[in-house]
């Protein structure tokens, strides 16, 4: 049995453990800080434009001034914006990853100076952001008894600091590394814990509801803590037994006795009842009668009497105006009929698109993730593949190979060391490599140009990548003197390239209604999308992404 222990402090570790136990789980509550207040003096607010919050301790424990709240927040996340609207303030910004997303969304909306009330504790938010420390976690230390020996564990860790104490921790208690494994709520979170942990998860966005689901997720499933990649909302079908019942045959027999009976019953009952032959008798003859008044050419049935014993008269013009009348409801009811039927088929076309849509952003989730498409490759096959059959072929074919942000910042990080050097890459003399390595001493350039040096290329590369610009990063990749060592890299970001355009064609064609519906034979696509790779008659570097 795994035992789920939260490091977080409180009263945020309360908050946890709630929603662990809300799904049946048994967490042990294990706080390593406390959170206390600090004596600040506020600043003048007259030189900011908005308040940066990263925590909501800034609001439990800051004890900050109602004067704040004149100013707009910007919250790093969810949480943290909940709590400040909870507290009076006014939000204006909300980030979606980390303290930099949030400065960067703030400056994009006008917030140039911000004031930063944060912990003791902290990373540097860089220029135009004024800290002051307002709380402080202090450390509260983890009891040798507290902690289970010989249980595997599952620890939440919700920051780097927590991440470096439980590590000490374990190397002073001697606890067994490969029974725990270590589910952090971000990359840095993750390696300050050290290595040598039974696995290391990452949650997928940096909130506590991401490591709640991580570790209900390997509480009730065994493959997920075998390190099995599937998605838990993957469809598995699963084939329902037959039900057991009475045989085919003696059903039939059971049916063809009653109705013999019946048919023995209905005999006896015109032989013997004389009320029932005679209702039958008169049926009968007024049938007859009916048919043959049918029959006569010549027959004119009466018109019906009135009170006095007379025929009425019929008024041509009443009857006129009742046939006008009954024809413009019948009208009427036509372009009703008509314009029910357009909404119905308006309807459809919008489920379709919507459809399609949805299809579309699951492909690029399965893709964006790493993981592959499941049933999603069916249902691409059969709505996209007669309107677009290259864009379909290219996103199945990138899920089979798939290639992740992540995959290419580690693979440049690998190839960094080839790719800035020349060493290797020409075959100039030592003449020509000495007069290049002095002209590359003093660079002269406009302010506006960006650096042409290896190393700047390099760290413009990175950033590219981490803002999701992988076309803009293999162009400066491809400018570097190693970049014949890339090739293995240049290769794999192409993949990526065209797969997004591929999505992004997807999702245009489902947005514009030319997605089909599903039909009854699957298309499949075999063109060719990606083309040939050109060979490199130079000796290539390692693989820079890792596979799958």
């Amino acid at each position: 049995m795994t035992r789920i222990v939260v490091l977080r402090p409180e009263p945020g570790n309360a908050d946890t453990c709630a929603k662990l136990r809300g799904l049946g789980l048994e967490p042990l509550a294990m706080p390593v800080f406390t959170v206390v207040p600090v004596a600040w003096t506020p600043p003048d607010l007259g030189g900011f434009d908005a308040v940066l919050l990263t925590s909501a301790n800034a609001i439990r424990h800051g004890a900050l001034p109602d004067t704040l709240k004149t100013l707009p927040v910007i919250a790093v996340g969810d949480a943290t914006a909940a709590a400040a609207r909870r507290a009076g303030f006014s939000v204006a910004v909300t980030g979606t990853s980390n303290v930099d997303a949030a400065i960067d969304a703030a400056r994009a909306s006008g917030f140039d100076r911000l004031f930063h009330p944060a912990g003791r504790d902290r990373r540097p938010t860089g220029p135009g952001v004024v800290v002051c420390t307002v709380y402080a976690s202090e450390a509260l230390g983890i009891g040798d008894s507290v902690l289970p020996r010989h249980e595997e564990l599952l620890v939440l860790i919700h920051s780097p600091r927590a991440a470096r104490a439980f590590g000490e921790h374990v190397a002073q208690a001697g606890v067994d590394r490969s029974r725990v494994t270590i589910a952090a709520i971000s990359r840095t979170a993750a390696d300050a814990a050290g290595s040598g942990w039974a696995a290391v998860v990452v949650a997928e966005t940096p909130t506590d509801d991401a490591l709640v689901t991580i570790a209900a997720k390997r509480a009730i499933d065994p493959d997920a803590r075998r390190g099995d990649k599937r998605v838990m909302s993957d469809h598995v079908p699963i084939e329902r037994p037959r039900a057991r019942g009475p045989r085919l045959g003696v059903i039939i027999i059971v049916i063809g006795l009653a109705f013999i009976a019946g048919s023995v019953a209905m005999g006896y009952a015109l032989k013997t009842m004389p009320w029932f032959g005679q209702r039958t008798g008169l049926t009968a003859a007024g049938s007859t009668t009916a048919t043959a008044a049918s029959g006569n050419p010549d027959f004119t049935p009466a018109q019906p009497l009135n009170a006095n014993g007379e025929q009425p008269r019929v008024d041509t013009a009443m009857l006129a105006t009742r046939e006008a009348t009954l024809a413009g409801q019948l009208t009427a009811l036509e372009a009703r009929t008509a314009a029910v039927s357009s909404d119905a088929m308006a309807a459809g076309g919008q489920a379709t698109r919507a459809e399609g849509l949805m299809v579309a952003f699951a492909a690029r989730r399965a893709i964006d993730r790493g993981v592959g498409l499941g049933y999603i490759e069916e249902q691409l096959r059969l709505r996209f593949g007669r309107a677009q059959p290259r864009a379909t072929a290219a996103v199945i074919q990138a899920a089979h190979q798939p290639v992740t942000i992540e995959d290419l910042r580690q693979g440049l990080d690998t190839i960094a060391p080839q790719i800035t050097s020349t060493n290797g890459t020409t075959n100039d003399s030592w003449l020509q490599t000495v007069r290049r390595e002095f002209s590359n001493l003093i660079v002269l350039r406009e302010e506006s140009m960006a650096s042409p040096m290896p190393a700047d290329r390099l760290a413009r590369a990175r950033r590219l990548l981490e803002a999701g610009q992988v076309e803009a990063a293999r162009a400066e990749v491809e400018r570097l003197p190693g970049a014949t060592q890339a090739s293995n890299w240049m290769d794999a970001a192409r993949r990526y390239i065209v797969a997004r355009k591929a999505l992004d064609i997807l999702e245009n064609t489902a947005l514009m209604g030319q997605a089909g519906q599903p039909q009854p034979s699957p298309i499949v696509v075999t063109t060719p999308v990606l083309p040939p790779v050109a060979t490199s008659t130079q000796t290539e570097a390692p693989v820079a992404v890792p596979a799958p």
